[in-house]
Formats: structure tokens, C-alpha cells, sequence
């Protein structure tokens, strides 16, 4: 790795720690305990360290500040408090800027200045002197260099019998040496004699510690300098090649025994020789005490939990894979399917003995597709944090009382559908919080709660995620939105409208029915984006709401935009692909049956469905067929049918974007390429349904039914 790489891994790691400080420090203000403020003093403390050893100086530098703070908290000696958490957020905001500052002076100076700045102000909001802080300098240079060469210590500490006389407290020496880094400490009682003989004054306990640290032998020394004449101490380094071995394995029972002076290599190459457990061995022959193996089996525990946490740090840092190279691998791996649609009709037209190859191959490529789409999938949760935030700050500006409640974190999407959806969710939780949730006075009047309440559900439905955006609030007033429609002529004042229909206005260019405009919302300008957005996903939304209740905001999207499960068909020479999560069944009929009847209707499982003529949608002027197949699928909760010449089956579909002419045209959400070479469109099924004239006698069969 080059100097940049290094960096770059860095900021990638630094940006990933920022997310999760804003999570922990939620939940930190929510519930707060010991393991959340701890979670939040190691991420600051983790930025603290790699900075410095990237030379991010700056940011070394003020991290330090906030993680004294947060240490103080640690120690109870600085309360949770809303104060705490707004400046621990704005330092993390402020952190982000210097990662992503431009090198010009100017920028540098302005957020320098912006350090200090916070720095103070945060001090003065948590009641701590500011003077009690050390300032300038990189404080941490040397202390990531430690952490870079940690090395392993066993320490054995026998105090004279009259220690207690000098005033001096052994356990505080220990927990001195504990802060170094992570320790085992074992203490030894076998000196202590009876009770009705003990002498108060007299210390008879001795101690075994393992420690690991960047401390040098000197630094720990010095913690016994006052004491070390008078007591027995040895310290000694344990080799790395004892401890931290290829196959992660501790050292065994008896190299521990022998290294801690507890048996003799006489002794331990006898036991040896002999076909027994070790322990055992030991035991039985009295060639060290009890104790003495206890101890050893405890420091070989903590020796292999040292190198399994140093194993999970390596295996962590090689997974991390940059999304552009995860990109190329999933455009890679689409490849490879067309090629093998196209070896799989050659080898079927030659009838050869590939067909088993084929076969396998097949196979192969099925695995490769799953496991790579495997790894582009993220839990939504990623998303969802980054919300918390947000509700918080909005209801702190306006004055509300909104807790945000989130289910289904774990569900998992496509990570290019997870990165495009954080502008729609933006906008409408914004929506939610600022139109939807009435302030606490007036919810009391309607005896509600004065807190409201936005829910921000997942869940898989089939081949596509639904999200559900849902709050206790004021619900949407249809007149009042009929009115501003026929105000902005949209619609006509003598229309009629359904609730879907009415609802569905909302999302016009330019339609809003606020009654002011505010800093977060009431321009018109963001739900017709979001609608653009999740139709651009080839998602769908829809709204539902009961005045005075609540108003609930649906999304459906699409697992993956790379490759799906499709169902291919043919409307004369011409081939189109519906996505397989959306069918739910096939049926013939006959043509002939149908040609003098003026509405477009289709008997189904005893009643009749409307469907789309496609050969009539897309004008294909071949001759049809006396039979026609109908595929039915599902649309919004209801059956609708499409007519097709033939129905040729599953297909494993590479979606490709469209371009020029039919980029954006109603009806087709992208295409692929089939075995032969030819292009088949990928019908966007919702999208048809909107353009033809079947949506109004959909609707009107469904009331009559």
C-alpha cells in the first residue's frame, strides 16, 4: 500500500465510525449505560489513534479535546445531558468537514478556527474548565506508534511484608498497570496464613500480571519506582513468536509453566514422555501446585483471546472491498449469464454431448450470480440510523416532541437501491415531522398524546423491499387537497376521485397545502422528486390516511437493479420480459371468443379480469394467433392480465438501462440481452397500466364486485 491507499483507508474507515457515532450516541441519550458510553469513547479513541498515524494532525488534535470529555463521562464525572449529546454530534459533523476539507489555506484556517471554537463552547456546555484540557501539540503521535507495536508482559509482583506500613496501597499500583492496556491479573493466597494467626499489617498476597501494552518496560517500571527495592518484581517480555503464532493457537500448558519459573525442564520433558493429559500429570506427580496450573490455564485463555481479537482485526481489514470493484464484478458476472444463455441455444440446436457441460456450467454461473448479489445486498438499518438524527434535530426545531420507532433494520437491499433512496426517505420523513405531527398543545386538545410517533418499517415482499413511513399525526384533509388541485388545475371541480387517486395528487409538481412555508418543507418541490425517484427504481408508492389518525406512506422497491428473475414472452417477433415476482399465473383464450365484446375483459378463476392487449399497446402488426395467452399479474393488490402471442418462460434476466429515445418512455423499466443476440424490453407493468385506458375499468369492476 502506498501512502495514498493508506489514507484512503482511513477516510473510508473514519467515515464508516462517524455513522455509527451518531447510532450509538442516540441510543447512548435514550438508555444510557456503561457499554454505549463505552462504544462512544472507543469509536472517538479509535479516530484519535489513526489520525495521528495518518498525520491527519488537525484532527488528531481535536479529538483529543472531545475524547477527555467523553472520558469524564466515563469517570461520572460529567452528566448525559441533551447539551452533551448536541456538541458530541456537532463534533462528529465537524470531524467529517476536516476529513473532506479541500488543501487551500484558507479552508484550513477557517476550520481550525472553527476547532477552537467548538472545542470551548463545548467545555463551557458541560461545566468542565477548559484549562483542565491539554492544548497544542499532537497528543496522540505517540500513542498510536505504542498502540502500532504492542507487545506482551508478564509482570510478577511480590511486595514486602510491610508495604501497608509505608501508606502504600498495592491494588491501586495494579489498576495503574491496567490502564496501560489489556490485562490478566492473577492474584496468589497461598501465603496467607489462618485467621486466628494473621498479622492486619503484614501484606502475604503476591501477584502474576500478563499485560498487553505499548508501554515500554521503563513506563511500567516506573508505576513500582517508589516501592521496587523493597518488593520482588520481575518483569519479562513474552517473545511474539510464543504468543501470537500463525495458527492463532496460545502457547501450550507446559512452555507457560516453564516460562513462569512454576516447573522444572527436568520435571516437564519426564511428564512428557509419559501418554497422559498434562495437567494431570502435574498434578499427580506434585510437580507444581494447583494454583500454579489454574494460573497457567487462565493466562493461556487470555492469550488466545488476545490473538483471536488480533485474527478478527485482520480479517476484517482484508474484506473491505471498494464498491466500484463490486460494481465491476456484478457487471462481470451479468456478462457471464448472457454468454451462457447464448452456449445454451447454440448446444441445444447441435444436440451435442456439451449439453451436460452446458448444464454444469449453468449451475456454476447460477452460484456465482447468487453469492455476488449476496454481497452488494446491506441491511437498511445502514439508512435507518442516519434518521435518527434527523427527527431529533427537526423536532428540536420546531418545538415537537417526535420519537422515531424502526422495525426491520435487518431486511436487506441492493446497496445501489440503499444509496438511492436516502433523498426520498429524507423527504418524507421531513413531510411527516413538520405536516404531519401536530405540536404537543394542539395534540392534547385532540386527546392524543402530547409525543408523536414516526414509524419507519422493512419488510421482503417477494422480489421487492416495502418500506412503510407511517405517522400518529393529523392524517391528510381531503378537501382541503381537492380544493388546491382544481385551484391549480389539475383536476376539474366537478371530478371524482378515489382516495388513491386524491391521495396520488400530492406527488404533483409544485402541490403543497401548507399554509406557510417553513425552513424544512411547504414549496411544493419534494414529493413529485420522491416519486420520480422510486419510479426511477422501478419501485411504485402509494399513500394511505385517515384524517385525524394518521397518514402512512408506502414504497415498494426492487431488491436488485442488476439482475433478476424474468418471465419471457413474445408478441409477434418482437420479445419482452415481465419481472417473475410479479406474475402469478398464465391462461389461454381464445381470440375469436373475443372480438365482437367492446370492453377488454377475460374469464379468471370464476370472475373477469381486464387485461392489456400488448400487440394493440405497442402497434406490432403481425398476424395474431387464434389462441393468445393472457399472463396475469399482480398489480397494486389486484389481478391484471396481458395478452401475449406466447408465453416462452423463465428467464434469467441482466438488466441494461436505456438510453436516448427510450430513456424514460412510460412502460419499460430497462432491457436485456437474450441468448441469440437479440434485445428483449423489460416491461414495467405498473407503468402500462397508468398509460391505457383499462386503469378506469379496472377500477370500475372492482367497485362492481
Amino acid at each position: 500500500m502506498n501512502s495514498d491507499q493508506f489514507r484512503n483507508a482511513f477516510i473510508e474507515e473514519s467515515m464508516e465510525l462517524l455513522s455509527s457515532l451518531e447510532s450509538r450516541l442516540l441510543e447512548m441519550e435514550e438508555s444510557p449505560d456503561d457499554e454505549k458510553i463505552a462504544a462512544v469513547f472507543r469509536i472517538i479513541h479509535t479516530i484519535k489513534g489513526s489520525s495521528a498515524m495518518f498525520g491527519f494532525n488537525e484532527i488528531s488534535e481535536f479529538t483529543h479535546h472531545v475524547e477527555n470529555i467523553l472520558d469524564g463521562v466515563r469517570e461520572k464525572t460529567v452528566k448525559i445531558s441533551s447539551e452533551l449529546i448536541d456538541w458530541t454530534l456537532k463534533s462528529g459533523d465537524h470531524i467529517t468537514a476536516l476529513i473532506e476539507a479541500d488543501e487551500s489555506a484558507e479552508a484550513k484556517a477557517a476550520l481550525s478556527r472553527q476547532s477552537v471554537d467548538i472545542v470551548n463552547a463545548f467545555f463551557k456546555a458541560v461545566g468542565m474548565e477548559a484549562e483542565s484540557v491539554p492544548g497544542g501539540g499532537d497528543p496522540s503521535a505517540a500513542e498510536a506508534e505504542a498502540e502500532a507495536g504492542e507487545k506482551l508482559w508478564r509482570i510478577r509482583f511480590k511486595p514486602a511484608d510491610n508495604i501497608f506500613l509505608s501508606g502504600t496501597n498495592p491494588l491501586l499500583l495494579l489498576d495503574e498497570l491496567a490502564e496501560f492496556g489489556e490485562s490478566l491479573i492473577l492474584p496468589h493466597v497461598e501465603d496467607v496464613p489462618a485467621l486466628d494467626s494473621i498479622n492486619p499489617e503484614a501484606c502475604f498476597v503476591s501477584w502474576d500480571v500478563l499485560l498487553l501494552t505499548g508501554k515500554s518496560e521503563n513506563d511500567i517500571r516506573d508505576v513500582f519506582i517508589f516501592i521496587e527495592n523493597d518488593s520482588e518484581l520481575l518483569i519479562q517480555e513474552i517473545p511474539a513468536d510464543e504468543f501470537n503464532t500463525s495458527d492463532g493457537e496460545p502457547p501450550k500448558l507446559g512452555t507457560i509453566l516453564l516460562n513462569r519459573g512454576d516447573i522444572s525442564e527436568k520435571a516437564l520433558t519426564a511428564l512428557l514422555e509419559k501418554q497422559k493429559r498434562l495437567g494431570e500429570m502435574i498434578l499427580e506427580n506434585k510437580a507444581a501446585t494447583i494454583e500454579a496450573v489454574d494460573d497457567a490455564l487462565k493466562e493461556q485463555d487470555f492469550i488466545k483471546a488476545v490473538n483471536e481479537k488480533r485474527s478478527e482485526k485482520t480479517v476484517t481489514a482484508s474484506l473491505r472491498v471498494s464498491s466500484e470493484k463490486l460494481d465491476e464484478l456484478v457487471n462481470l458476472v451479468g456478462e457471464l449469464v448472457t454468454v451462457h444463455a447464448q452456449i445454451e441455444r447454440e448446444s441445444d440446436n447441435s444436440g451435442s454431448e456439451l449439453s451436460a457441460m452446458v448444464e454444469q456450467f449453468g449451475r456454476i454461473t447460477d452460484s456465482l450470480r447468487e453469492n455476488t448479489m449476496s454481497m452488494r445486498l446491506l441491511p437498511i438499518g445502514t439508512t435507518f440510523n442516519r434518521y435518527k438524527r434527523l427527527v431529533r434535530d427537526l423536532s428540536n426545531e420546531m418545538g415537537k416532541n417526535i420519537n422515531l420507532i424502526m422495525s426491520g433494520e435487518e431486511t436487506e437491499l441492493d446497496k445501489t437501491v440503499i444509496e438511492k433512496l436516502n433523498d426520498p426517505l429524507v423527504h418524507i420523513i421531513r413531510n411527516s415531522v413538520d405536516h404531519g405531527i401536530e405540536c404537543p398543545e394542539e395534540r392534547e386538545k385532540k386527546g392524543k398524546s402530547p409525543a408523536g410517533t414516526v414509524k419507519l418499517t422493512a419488510a421482503h415482499a417477494g422480489a421487492y423491499v416495502r418500506i412503510t413511513i407511517e405517522d400518529d399525526g393529523g392524517g391528510l384533509n381531503r378537501e382541503k387537497i381537492f380544493n388546491k388541485a382544481v385551484a391549480n388545475h389539475i383536476v376539474e371541480s366537478d371530478a371524482e376521485m378515489s382516495d388513491d387517486e386524491l391521495f396520488g395528487l400530492i406527488f404533483s409538481a409544485g402541490f403543497s397545502t401548507a399554509d406557510k412555508v417553513t425552513s424544512v418543507s411547504g414549496r411544493g418541490v419534494g414529493m413529485d422528486v420522491v416519486r420520480r425517484q422510486i419510479e426511477g427504481l422501478n419501485g411504485s408508492i402509494k399513500v394511505e390516511s385517515s384524517e385525524n389518525k394518521f397518514t402512512r406512506i408506502i414504497l415498494s422497491i426492487p431488491l436488485t437493479l442488476a439482475i433478476i428473475e424474468g418471465f419471457l414472452v413474445s408478441v409477434g417477433e418482437e420479445s419482452f420480459i415481465f419481472p417473475l415476482s410479479v406474475v402469478e399465473a398464465c391462461i389461454e383464450s381464445r381470440h375469436s371468443g373475443r372480438q365482437n365484446t367492446t370492453k377488454k375483459m377475460v374469464p379468471y378463476r370464476d370472475t373477469l379480469l381486464p387485461f392489456v392487449d400488448l400487440r394493440e399497446e405497442f402497434n406490432i402488426a403481425d398476424n395474431r394467433p387464434d389462441i393468445d395467452q393472457i399472463v396475469i399479474v399482480n398489480s397494486d393488490n389486484r389481478q391484471i392480465g396481458f395478452c401475449v402471442d406466447r408465453v416462452i418462460g423463465e428467464h434469467q434476466t441482466v438488466i441494461k438501462s436505456l438510453s436516448g429515445v427510450l430513456k424514460g418512455a412510460a412502460g419499460f423499466s430497462g432491457a436485456t440481452i437474450l441468448g441469440d443476440g437479440r434485445v428483449a424490453l423489460i416491461l414495467d407493468t405498473d407503468g402500462i397500466i397508468k398509460q391505457s385506458v383499462l386503469n378506469e375499468e379496472a377500477s370500475k369492476n372492482e367497485t362492481s364486485t
